[in-house]
């Protein structure tokens, strides 16, 4: 029996502690941030380069994907499909701070709901009617013949992942650091080595740190709970038999299927059998690559759904389209491995049924603030040991809900170990940015406490109060969505 799911656990010894931090690299971290202010890094800790993509289903008035062609040419700025034809990608270029991305982001909404007419941009991750999963059809790019390579690889995820895991939505997260806090961070690591590896280096050990924490985001953003029976059966289907198993202990409390084994996540046998351990860039390359040319457990790089990944700069996976670099196995690795890291891309946003835009300024703000503590603590490697607990952490984030239940094992001590100073040293950094950023970390470390709503929670009471459930709630929802972006489009009515 799962305890409550209404809010986090009031026992501060029952949370997850992620990967041991000592106090001594909490202290560490503390003084590389003193550091780095002193060798004039405070302002640029503000800036860098960020990106948005949402993806999400086009449905008709009752729910059901969409029938009618994607609603843009391809070659449409910003806008493009996912994997399916009703599955629409928005995609933001590069800008100066997360407020002006989300603003673009808006943007791109506008003039989607503009095209669809009667239909409705689905608001969560996962479809909310599933009872005719035929209707969700690959992309056809309108048949032409430039985009064959794009048509053949989404028929072999087709064939290797299922049609129900295609379906799944979400947000991605894209960002570098600025030119100036790397060039001022370079001076306090003393480095002396050729930049662009020093870069590659840093970048790497930002993801080893991210994956270390990323459960705490899981638990307190995590939106993607079962609700249609169809969707999991089919889901649950294609999954590994541990998943499975994992799954249905957890049924009642799981948080997030995106981010789970089931959905976005490595299953645990694809994650042993890659092995990557984010070391370091060429360590990283030869092993998704040997992984890509064996066909096994990947037939291509971008099956590698991990959290947060590596990528060049103005990678034409940004672009949207379906250019050939972006469809050929191993040509975006051979890129990486030429030109180095550029920005990462984070993977780990499920769609916030509450934010039009899928995702609000409070978490990127707060996600801000976990990438620079992800950078100024402590990189170390990730030893085998590490990686199974940390596995542990995120599985726990996702199939739990963010709380302990009885189907999962407590995989160790008291958060007070670990999340509370993170936390803690996320409100020291917070306190050098503008103050949104603060209360954006004060209003996460409420809900780590159980004082304030998570989505999920602000979900499962609207689910509960609608006639219908979760799919009259999201619909609802799209509705209002809809209706505000027609009443913004009205000539001469201020934005």
């Amino acid at each position: 029996m799962a305890l409550a799911t209404s809010s986090l656990c009031d026992c501060e010894s029952e949370r997850p502690h992620g990967a041991r931090a000592s106090a001594g690299q909490w202290e560490q971290a503390r003084e590389n941030l003193r550091a780095l202010l002193a060798a004039g890094g405070a302002e640029a800790m503000s800036r860098g380069g960020w990106g948005l993509e949402r993806e999400g289903l086009r449905v008709d008035g009752e729910g059901r994907t969409a029938l009618t062609p994607h609603p843009f040419a391809a070659e449409e700025p910003g806008i493009t499909v996912d994997f399916a034809e009703c599955q629409v990608e928005l995609i933001t270029a590069p800008c100066a701070s997360p407020e002006t991305a989300w603003t673009a982001l808006g943007e791109a909404h506008g003039r989607l709901r503009q095209r669809l007419g009667a239909e409705l941009f689905w608001p969560l991750s996962l479809p909310g009617r599933w009872d005719e999963p035929e209707r969700l059809r690959a992309a056809e790019f309108g048949g032409r013949a430039e985009y064959a390579g794009a048509r053949a690889y989404r028929a072999e995820l087709l064939r290797r992942h299922g049609r129900a895991r295609q379906a799944i939505s979400g947000v991605h997260y894209n960002f570098s650091f600025d030119a100036e806090l790397l060039a001022a961070w370079r001076r306090v690591s003393g480095a002396t080595g050729p930049e662009r590896e020093w870069r590659d280096e840093i970048y790497f050990g930002v993801m080893r740190n991210f994956l270390r924490h990323q459960h705490v985001f899981n638990a307190l953003w995590g939106m993607s709970p079962p609700e249609d029976k169809a969707f999991w059966r089919d889901l649950r289907a294609g999954a590994e038999v541990e998943s499975r198993a994992e799954a249905d202990r957890c049924a009642a409390a799981i948080s997030s299927v995106r981010l789970s084994p089931l959905g976005y996540g490595l299953a645990p046998g694809v994650a042993e059998a890659l092995g990557v351990d984010f070391s370091s860039l060429g360590g990283y390359v030869e092993r998704l690559g040997a992984a890509v040319r064996s066909g096994g457990a990947l037939a291509h790089e971008r099956e590698f759904y991990s959290p947060v990944r590596p990528k060049t700069s103005a990678s034409p996976e940004t672009a949207g389209g379906a250019g050939e670099e972006k469809n050929e196995a191993g040509a975006s690795l051979r890129r990486l491995a030429r030109e180095g890291v550029g920005y990462l891309e984070f993977r780990v946003f499920d769609l916030d049924p509450f934010e039009a835009n899928g995702v609000g300024l409070e978490a990127l703000r707060f996600f801000h603030v976990l990438v620079l503590a992800s950078l100024l603590r402590p990189a170390e490697l990730i030893g085998v040991e590490e990686r199974a607990e940390l596995a542990e952490r995120w599985r726990w984030s996702t199939l739990c809900g963010g709380l302990w239940c009885e189907c999962r094992p407590s995989p160790g001590a008291a958060g007070a170990r670990e999340v509370l100073p993170l936390l803690e040293f996320m409100a020291e950094i917070a306190e050098q940015l503008r103050p949104a950023y603060g209360e954006a970390v004060t209003a996460a470390r409420k809900r780590w406490a159980g004082r304030r709503d998570r989505p999920l929670d602000r979900w499962r009471r609207l689910v509960a109060a609608t006639p219908g459930g979760a799919l009259e709630a999201g619909l609802a929802l799209a509705r209002g969505y809809a209706a505000e972006a027609a009443m913004a489009a009205v000539p001469g009515r201020a934005k």
